[in-house]
């Protein structure tokens, strides 16, 4: 009851406060449209779990470079042809007189456009 009082107190004073233009109340933001906006499907989330798994398999990669890891292992084998066929398309966008950043400035390009057009694709399939 208190409440009441309260607010009917404050709409008084700002009635009695504020110009008599007009009667209506200021509009809201429709939260149930804001966060229809801000949610995502099914298929918008996957495409966005992709690019990130990509982006982490990239960097991964860059990792086992950096830190001299034995190409002949299965698993290193593995993420590094992996990442080989994922960068093919970036494959000498810079040119490095050193293999390892050579390696690792195409690898982040191609990991940084995979992650702006899995976020681009996630969020025009929202729509």
């Amino acid at each position: 009851m208190t409440t009441q009082i309260w607010r009917r107190r404050r709409r008084q004073a700002a009635e009695a406060t504020a110009p008599a233009v007009s009667d209506t109340r200021p509009r809201r933001w429709n939260i149930t449209r804001v966060r229809r906006l801000q949610r995502h499907d099914g298929l918008s989330a996957f495409v966005w779990l992709v690019a990130w798994m990509v982006t982490l398999v990239l960097l991964f990669g860059i990792a086992l470079t950096w830190g001299g890891a034995n190409p002949h292992n299965n698993i290193v084998h593995a993420v590094l042809r992996v990442d080989t066929w994922l960068a093919t398309p970036f494959h000498d966008v810079f040119r490095n007189a050193d293999a390892r950043k050579e390696l690792t400035e195409n690898w982040l390009f191609a990991a940084g456009v995979y992650l702006v057009v899995g976020r681009v694709l996630a969020w025009l399939l929202r729509w």
